[in-house]
């Protein structure tokens, strides 16, 4: 043997093997190593004497296929070590020529670690398919062009369809509309090429009946990190949006019966405190201010939940016009007058020589009422707080800062503050009143409408506080929030 290839041979870490008229002639130290012997005990022995029993009929079989055969057969069978114990192996024989005659050239792979880890996938996807047959939610797999490899009993009821019928196709193949199954194919894609989790909600007609569906798509990663199929859990939300529906639909009722007679308490006690109707003594003074100040405490509410539950049932119309930026934010400052001599607010405001805008006045009311009364709410007695107004420079977006140097929101808190009905801790032991709605509200109208808004706290200007960035965009024609 060449000492080149000698050396690769006995260095190697599988098994090497040469037999010739059914007798091992040679085999590197690694193979007698593995199965516990030395060289000399194997070389000159019957090649079927180290394979196990059940498997000596295999190996004779492929044995015979390469007598005068030239290619490679792959086969896998069980050896037999010294001490009677076996090790799976793959094995690959071909015909070679040595010293002038036919011999069979046989490497001999461990496959030990490799039937474990089948053994435990084999396990997981068995655990799989128990748990998925048997769950209401329809799951799916697919490959890299979005079609089904593998999808359970609930994904056939649901698309009328067998599991044969579905195997192998795209959305499109099994007659989904076009545009609903290139949304979802592009959905997949990007969990390709992201390598990251993602969520949406769709709606589609299912026999006849409107259903609505909430889809996680999860990346299946191979071992070394890339993702080999994207699985897919659907839930059946059809009932549960019908409740929510419901629920925002008697909470837009509720919140608009209860808007008028708050309005009429609110405007009797102003005209009774501001003398309109006689004089009031002074002990009557304190319990006025207190009903005037609760029903505006409740109108608010109403407000906020009125436009919350429009927002949520796609209700709330983006009609742009118009106006100036000015008026109405000063008419909105005058709103919170009594606030702010009452805390001796020092409110400061730059308009930046802005006027005539186009946007939907009551869109921009929501703003500035949820901003300013944050902001005047959690200011302590003697703060200050600032409203700055200018275009940005391309003129396209209107940027608002609402600053102020109260309790501010700590770093834990800034993401969650804009979620439903979310208070951070200070703001709560300050005024244990309040929806947690503002800044939701806010901040999904403008996304809606592609704007965007960004906390920032402590406020960088006083070292404490807080202050809102708001981007809107300045739209010459948008029909509706959708």
């Amino acid at each position: 043997m060449d000492e080149k290839y000698r050396l690769i041979v006995e260095g190697a870490k599988d098994a090497i093997i040469i037999i010739s008229e059914g007798l091992i002639s040679y085999i590197n130290p690694y193979g007698a190593q593995e199965l516990g012997y030395s060289r000399e005990e194997m070389i000159g022995n019957n090649f079927l004497d180290f394979v196990g029993e059940s498997s000596k009929k295999t190996v004779e079989e492929n044995y015979r296929r390469t007598l005068g055969e030239k290619q490679t057969f792959l086969y896998e069978a069980d050896f037999q070590k010294k001490d009677g114990s076996l090790i799976p192996a793959e094995i690959r024989a071909q015909k070679v020529e040595l010293d002038g005659k036919s011999a069979d050239l046989v490497f001999i792979r461990d496959i030990r670690k490799r039937k474990k880890a089948e053994e435990v996938f084999h396990l997981q996807e068995e655990r799989f398919h128990t748990v998925t047959e048997n769950i209401p939610d329809v799951v799916a797999r697919f490959d890299r062009d979005s079609r089904y490899v593998y999808i359970n009993a609930a994904g056939e009821k649901v698309m009328g369809k067998s599991k044969e019928e579905i195997f192998w196709k795209t959305d499109e193949d099994l007659g989904v509309q076009r545009e609903k199954a290139e949304a979802f194919k592009d959905a997949i894609g990007l969990v390709f090429e992201k390598k990251e989790k993602k969520t949406f909600y769709s709606e589609t007609v299912v026999n006849g009946e409107r259903k609505y569906f909430y889809t996680v798509l999860v990346p299946e990663f191979l071992k070394d990190g890339e993702v080999n199929s994207v699985l897919s859990i659907t839930r059946d939300i059809t009932e549960i949006r019908e409740l929510d529906q419901v629920k925002s639909e008697f909470i837009s009722i509720t919140s608009h019966q209860l808007r008028s007679p708050l309005s009429v308490i609110n405007w009797c006690a102003l005209s009774l405190l501001r003398g309109e109707v006689g004089d009031v003594k002074e002990e009557q003074q304190e319990y006025l201010e207190r009903i005037h100040e609760s029903a505006r405490k409740l109108i608010k509410v109403s407000d906020v939940f009125l436009n919350t539950t429009m927002l949520d049932l796609e209700m709330l119309v983006f009609n742009p016009r118009n106006i100036d930026i000015v008026t109405t934010g000063e008419e909105t400052i005058r709103e919170f007058e009594h606030i702010i001599k009452r805390k001796k607010i020092k409110f400061t405001k730059d308009y930046n020589n802005l006027s005539m805008i186009k946007f939907d006045p009551r869109i921009l009311k929501i703003i500035f009422r949820g901003m300013i009364s944050n902001a005047l709410e959690y200011t302590p007695e003697g703060g200050t707080v600032e409203l700055i107004i200018k275009k940005d420079n391309t003129g396209k977006y209107l940027l608002m800062e609402f600053g102020d140097d109260g309790c501010g929101v700590p770093q834990d808190d800034q993401k969650k503050i804009f979620t439903k009905f979310y208070r951070a801790e200070p703001a709560r032991n300050i005024q244990s009143y309040g929806t947690g709605l503002d800044l939701y509200l806010i901040k999904s109208v403008l996304e809606k409408i592609g704007g965007s808004v960004e906390v920032v706290s402590p406020n960088p200007k006083f070292q404490r506080g807080v202050v809102f960035y708001i981007k809107i965009p300045l739209l010459e024609e948008k029909e509706t929030i959708s």
